[in-house]
């Protein structure tokens, strides 16, 4: 196949571009400018040079989009969010002289806002707040390329648990001190996924022509954050006693304790119904064997 990937430095987008160089897949890289962290077979381009690909594209991944959690929601801020986001994607819809057979793009369970203990899934509703706003404008850019003919598959994604990057990685040294624990009531749904399962996702949409619009991708055992947080301090083998108030999180990060203070618990019902099979379904083993790897 030949694949082009947006963010493929990214810590979901390295793995996968190992992970499909082992199929010998032709792959090429959307970058910002020439980066020398990706591979040497991959060719790169640019926005300005997108135009210059002659070949007709399998796939097209958008997995860019700078970090949601990474610095509190300024305006400026929250415009870098948007067009990381939603700009790029209908660039590169603008700029691909020949549309791609499928698009396959990323989104987030934040555009369900916060349903307290309800369960949700790809039937329910959409949420409110910024989160949802940017993921609901995501989606549609990404769906724009079904006007072309093209199937288009978006991952409403939970929180990605790895070793290599993301949450875990942030949560980690805090959990070691002994300082992990409860984020107010700790009830907030925390929906996760295993990067093994992201990974196995993709390439299930790749392979797999029945898969077609939104899917919740996140483990079918969705956890309180309360529950997350004593399962993974007994991983590192840590006490678990402090909580975290709502108000403390407000002041000190504004909007965007948002993604703290409350969660979905998202249930991925439409991947389940394609009968994809998680490697990495119970919360525990999943931590159990990124320790292992840390």
């Amino acid at each position: 196949m030949k694949i082009l990937i947006s963010g493929a430095t990214g810590f979901i987008g390295s793995a996968l571009v190992a992970l499909l160089q082992k199929s010998e897949h032709q792959l090429y890289a959307l970058v910002r400018q020439v980066d020398t962290r990706l591979p040497p077979n991959i060719s790169q381009y640019t926005l300005a040079t997108l135009a210059e690909l002659d070949q007709p594209l399998d796939a097209f991944i958008n997995l860019a989009g700078e970090g949601i959690a990474d610095r509190p929601w300024s305006k400026k801020r929250k415009a870098k969010l948007y067009e990381s986001r939603v700009t790029l994607t209908k660039q590169v819809k603008e700029q691909l002289k020949t549309p791609p057979k499928m698009v396959l793009s990323m989104s987030a369970i934040g555009y369900y806002g916060s349903f307290s203990d309800a369960e949700v899934d790809e039937n329910s509703p959409a949420g409110e707040g910024f989160a949802h706003e940017l993921c609901q404008a995501w989606e549609a850019s990404a769906l724009a390329f079904n006007e072309q003919g093209t199937r288009t598959v978006i991952y409403r994604l939970g929180v990605v648990l790895s070793e290599q990057g993301g949450a875990l990685t942030k949560m980690r040294p805090s959990y070691l001190c002994g300082l992990g624990g409860k984020i107010g009531s700790g009830r907030q749904g925390f929906s996760w996924v295993h990067l093994d399962d992201v990974l196995k996702a993709i390439e299930a949409a790749l392979d797999n022509p029945t898969f077609t619009g939104i899917y919740n991708l996140t483990s079918p055992h969705m956890v309180e954050q309360k529950d997350f947080a004593k399962v993974y301090a007994k991983v590192l083998k840590r006490p678990t006693f402090i909580t975290v108030p709502k108000s403390i999180l407000r002041l000190t990060l504004g909007e965007m304790s948002s993604l703290l203070t409350h969660g979905v618990k998202a249930y991925p019902k439409r991947l389940i119904e394609q009968k994809f099979s998680f490697d990495y379904a119970n919360l525990a083993e999943a931590l159990l064997q990124l320790e292992t790897k840390t």
